[in-house]
């Protein structure tokens, strides 16, 4: 029996996995490739690619149909922070967590015109950092993995056993654990608990995010005081579009042009559902209630199944299998969630 497992691959698997210590195996999917035979689908629908980015696609158990509302699903060593902004609020953020990040060469950088081609009016806004400049992409931080894929997991007189596809042993393997750490993608969440017949036919799953919008601007006007902004030059909105990770001196050199990028967040909350139904995600709602497409923030989060929300429901199943992640908080303030997943990593795990 293994004490702690942490599976996944991304942001919030290597945050618990610091948090945990050297006392928990962590397996998670470099890439698809380990589960690409006839038993699972591939979702172009649901795949999220920059040009410069390292490509991820998405295989799972069930397939996506969505018309207004749209997941994501990256299945890669690092996720979605390959692609993502590594936007924090440091408002509540330790500095004993701070001094724990900077042991694995994690940084809080300012957002500045100069080194990060941003800005915002929450002063607590930072960047997430790795090694020269880059935004953190959870790959670089010095933790091993195993490369491996969880296809399901049960509990037998409360005792937990996960099954999962070993690349280097090219088997399935049946591991015993004491505490299980869910810290998937939503996409790859939702198929886990399918698979694992606690999710089923008819089941409907819920998310909330907080309202999303980008504005273009000329210049560099006041903020919207309506909003949590974080405002990117044109030069760095056109690098985060094309996947690149840092402000480099070629984007800089576009600086000249008077135009600006806001993305705002808002306090209004929009919620979604989804139904299953012959082995497919589709919305119950199918009118679209609000002019943006949920989900385009990549910031849903405080997932619910028919009405129950997901950690009580995970805690039905039994105490020591715990999610964290996007999934499993209920963000309190608009703007960037990175925070609130530490948070709730930290609280959970009673470090």
């Amino acid at each position: 029996m293994i004490k702690n497992v942490v599976i996944g691959a991304g942001f919030s698997a290597i945050f618990t996995k610091i948090l945990l210590g050297k006392s928990s195996k962590m397996i998670g999917s470099f890439d698809h490739q380990i589960i690409k035979d006839k038993n699972y689908l591939r979702r172009k629908s649901i795949e999220v690619n920059k040009f410069f980015s390292k490509k991820a696609f998405s295989y799972g158990t069930l397939q996506f149909n969505l018309n207004h509302g749209k997941l994501h699903d990256r299945l890669a060593l690092g996720g979605n922070s390959n692609i993502w902004g590594g936007h924090i609020n440091l408002k509540k953020i330790s500095n004993k967590i701070l001094k724990l990040l900077k042991i694995y060469n994690i940084n809080v950088q300012a957002l500045s015109s100069k080194v990060t081609g941003t800005s915002s009016n929450d002063k607590n806004i930072f960047q997430l950092q790795t090694r020269f400049n880059s935004i953190l992409k959870a790959q670089y931080i010095p933790i091993k993995i195993q490369d491996g894929y969880i296809e399901k997991f049960y509990t037998q007189k409360n005792k937990i056993y996960i099954k999962v596809k070993n690349k280097k042993k090219l088997r399935i393997e049946t591991i015993q654990v004491k505490k299980l750490f869910l810290c998937l993608g939503t996409v790859q969440f939702i198929d886990l608990l399918y698979r694992s017949n606690f999710l089923k036919e008819g089941d409907i799953i819920e998310f909330s995010e907080f309202n999303h919008e980008f504005k273009f601007k000329l210049f560099n006007p006041t903020f919207n005081s309506k909003a949590t902004t974080i405002r990117y030059h044109f030069s760095r909105a056109l690098g985060h579009f094309l996947g690149i990770q840092s402000y480099t001196k070629y984007l800089k050199f576009l600086k000249f042009i008077p135009f600006y990028v806001d993305q705002n967040f808002y306090k209004i909350k929009n919620t979604y559902k989804l139904l299953i139904k012959n082995k497919m995600v589709i919305e119950k709602n199918k009118k679209q209630t609000q002019k943006s497409i949920f989900g385009k923030s990549i910031h849903y989060c405080n997932m619910k199944i028919n009405g129950k929300n997901i950690n009580k429901y995970l805690l039905k199943i039994n105490p020591n299998i715990i999610g964290l992640g996007m999934s499993f908080v209920d963000q309190k303030y608009p703007g960037p969630i990175s925070n609130d997943i530490i948070l709730d990593i930290k609280k959970k795990l009673k470090c």
